[in-house]
């Protein structure tokens, strides 16, 4: 009964939020689009900036600078990296992001097992490196 009490009581207090919330002085409705029109335009500058990478990536591709490899796996580790994953998570962190964008639709299940291979090599490579 205690726990159910304590979940209760819990759930009630988060959903009231937190004292930095309450006290925190409400935004105008200026500097509430003044902050949304920055984050657009960090997204749009991030988006541009990628598109920019792949085209660099294509471009020696074709001019015969990188190999056909090493292309498939630039593409694949800037895929690794736009997930947020990392060579210093753990590799059960890894799979459930991998799980949640096959489960999105964001990647293929195939697509997520040469992306966990290539994380898994890049982590051995990250770790090796290390003195």
């Amino acid at each position: 009964m205690a726990a159910w009490a304590c979940l209760l009581l819990g759930g009630t207090s988060l959903a009231a939020g937190s004292e930095a919330e309450k006290q925190a002085p409400k935004l105008s409705p200026g500097m509430e689009q003044l902050l949304k029109d920055i984050r657009a335009l960090r997204q749009s500058r991030l988006e541009q900036l990628n598109a920019e990478i792949d085209q660099l990536i294509d471009q020696a591709h074709r001019a015969g600078k990188i190999t056909d490899e090493e292309a498939a796996r630039l593409r694949e580790w800037r895929a690794v990296r736009r997930m947020g994953l990392s060579p210093h998570a753990s590799e059960a962190e890894v799979k459930e992001k991998l799980d949640e964008a096959v489960k999105n639709g964001r990647l293929t299940k195939e697509q997520a097992k040469r992306i966990l291979k290539e994380w898994q090599r890049a982590r051995r490579a990250h770790h090796k490196a290390r003195p």
